[in-house]
């Protein structure tokens, strides 16, 4: 029998490791299949719900403003552990993070005591064609997680400099959400278009150059993370299954070829979580890109490799290997594509 190393963390990040895989295992991987086929379902709206107890509904909202207070890399331990389990539930709490985290940053206190209080997780909008002027909010933003039924949006004026964060209550007239019908991957965290005509914004945050990095840096810790979690799970599925299946006379697991693809996925496995460190320990932009480019890149390899060693049982239901590889597609394609973190990287290189 194969395991994962541990990593040697200090003793808090262990102990909330242990603390999100146990609730993983108890509320997300009994009914990750289900979730997955029924994002509307109350089960899954009660597992999000027993989130708060492990404060995954305000991890990164200080203290002193009824938050989590946790670092950047205490986030992503727990998104890694509930990764592993439900990849769409951790990712729909690391969008609702985000979508928070320009107000905790701005202590604006009212923003987050009203997220706070709703039922709906936030949903973030990236700009596509956002204007905020007159007091009103006009555009499209084609593409946002936690769009269906969110209360709250939170989104980034796109075209100016500097950058307006604005507020938006996901229930105000001017505001049309059409939702991803044939959504791929991360179905819990449902995602839509929203299109904004004379929206009326709850509050608006100028200067928001800084806040809107800060956000795009947890969301770029967060999706490496919870890559790392589908690698682990991708792992431990191949590797059960290569003990129990039997080709020419021997179990799969005795050949080469697929003890070279298991030890590609385990240096994948390692080489994130190195990585996710390192990044998270830098306030930086571009740590944070590149691992979110390598950690999806492997996380999606582990996958597909993982579907492989299954063969044509990989792409059945059952046994939850397709699942996984549509959620590791997912999280390479987003907040961005790679094409365009490489010309961002460019850019931040040439303004340094």
């Amino acid at each position: 029998m194969a395991r994962i190393p541990e990593i040697k963390e200090e003793e808090r990040y262990r102990i909330l490791r242990e603390t999100a895989r146990d609730y993983a295992a108890r509320e997300l991987a009994p009914g990750a299949e289900q979730f997955d086929l029924d994002p509307a379902s109350p089960q899954l709206k009660e597992a999000i719900t027993k989130a708060e107890s492990l404060g995954m509904l305000s991890a990164l909202v200080p203290e002193e403003l009824g938050g989590g207070d946790l670092d950047a890399y205490a986030f992503c331990v727990a998104l890694e552990e509930m990764g592993a389990e439900s990849a769409g539930v951790a990712a729909a709490l690391l969008v609702h993070n985000a979508a928070q985290l320009p107000l905790a940053l701005s202590e604006h206190r009212e923003g987050i005591s009203k997220i706070a209080s709703a039922s709906t997780l936030a949903c973030l909008a990236h700009p596509g064609e956002l204007a905020v002027s007159g007091g009103e909010v006009n555009g499209r933003a084609p593409f946002a997680f936690n769009a269906a039924e969110s209360s709250f949006v939170i989104l980034f004026s796109s075209g100016g400099v500097p950058v307006t964060v604005v507020m938006v209550s996901g229930e105000t007239d001017g505001l049309e959400v059409s939702t991803d019908l044939h959504q791929m991957g991360l179905r819990p965290a449902r995602a839509g278009s929203l299109q904004f005509n004379g929206v009326e914004p709850m509050a608006t945050i100028p200067q928001g150059d800084r806040l809107q990095r800060a956000s795009e840096r947890i969301l770029h810790l967060g999706l490496a993370a919870i890559a790392t979690g589908i690698a682990k799970k991708a792992f431990s599925k191949a590797y059960d299954y290569a003990c129990d299946r039997y080709q020419a006379g021997s179990k799969i697991i005795k050949h080469q070829q697929m003890r070279v693809m298991l030890g590609e996925m385990l240096a994948g496995i390692e080489e994130n979580r190195a990585m996710i460190a390192r990044a998270c320990a830098s306030e930086d932009t571009a740590p944070a890109m590149v691992t979110w480019m390598k950690a999806t890149r492997n996380g999606c390899k582990a996958a597909i490799d993982g579907v492989q060693i299954h063969g044509g049982y990989g792409y059945m239901r059952d046994y939850g290997m397709e699942r996984l590889m549509r959620d590791a597609k997912y999280c390479q394609m987003y907040p961005t594509t790679d094409q365009e973190a490489l010309l961002k990287l460019l850019e931040l290189s040439e303004s340094d």
